[in-house]
């Protein structure tokens, strides 16, 4: 005899709306992994005046698997599943662009350019007709995010809008960018790799198929490590004997 007290690696696999794998990501730190497997009971009473209200028959009916799962790891393909969402690839060539023209909002509001990550160096801002020098002191750049407006109380800090042309480089961005809420539900095939610390036997876990959604709203300014947690039904496929195979190995 002995207790069960895991730790382990977990694998996912998100699959296509056709049930195709798109392939695994892991191993992913789970801090919840939780199967529920209700039941019904469908009872038969007594209406007997000796008996009345006494179980003559009893069923249990089992009910869908339900899967929920916290994770504290955040790449993007797992991120993408708490917000609904898909993951491609964000790619930003370098370039330069000479004598752009556009129109600083008045009242020092911030004006958004169409690309982000600028560079300091060769950024100059003109006057509307692309000659006369406007001096750096009028105007603030966010260059992360490729922002330019009028500096308060500056020279061009006035009641109406001002027509400028820019001169500036942008710099290459590579990365992932998460494509939010545009999935009703996900599906994932899940995996799990562990050991029971009691035996230090290996424990695996197979889940061919889940439908999950987020439970709750991820936090992305919590002041602590961001988390998800994802619920849902795992289902019974085709050609499967069990909706999930938990296996404990002796050797």
């Amino acid at each position: 005899m002995s207790g069960l007290l895991l730790a382990g690696d977990v694998y996912f696999d998100r699959l296509t709306d056709a049930g195709v794998s798109t392939g695994l990501v892991g191993p992913i730190n789970v801090t919840q992994l939780q199967i529920n497997t209700p039941s019904e009971s469908v009872d038969r009473t007594s209406k007997k005046k000796t008996s009345y209200g006494q179980v003559l028959d009893s069923v249990v009916l089992p009910q869908p698997t339900e899967l929920t799962i916290a994770i504290d790891d955040q790449p993007a393909d797992l991120l993408a599943l708490a917000l609904l969402g898909d993951v491609e690839v964000l790619n930003q060539a370098s370039a330069s662009v000479s004598a752009a023209a556009f129109t600083l909002p008045a009242g020092n509001k911030w004006l958004k350019l169409p690309q982000g990550n600028l560079a300091s160096a060769g950024l100059a801002v003109f006057e509307s007709d692309g000659v006369t020098g406007i001096a750096a002191a009028a105007y603030e750049v966010n260059y992360a995010l490729g922002m330019i407006r009028t500096t308060p109380d500056g020279v061009l800090d006035t009641d109406s809008s001002t027509d400028i042309k820019m001169d500036y480089t942008h710099n290459a961005i590579s990365g992932t960018r998460i494509k939010g809420a545009i999935r009703s539900i996900i599906r994932i095939k899940l995996y799990l790799d562990g050991t029971n610390l009691a035996t230090g036997l290996p424990v695996k876990l197979e889940i061919p198929e889940a439908v999950v959604a987020p439970t709750e709203a991820v936090d992305l300014f919590a002041s602590e490590y961001v988390s998800a947690t994802l619920a849902g039904k795992i289902k019974l496929l085709d050609g499967e004997t069990a909706p999930f195979y938990l296996d404990q190995e002796t050797a």
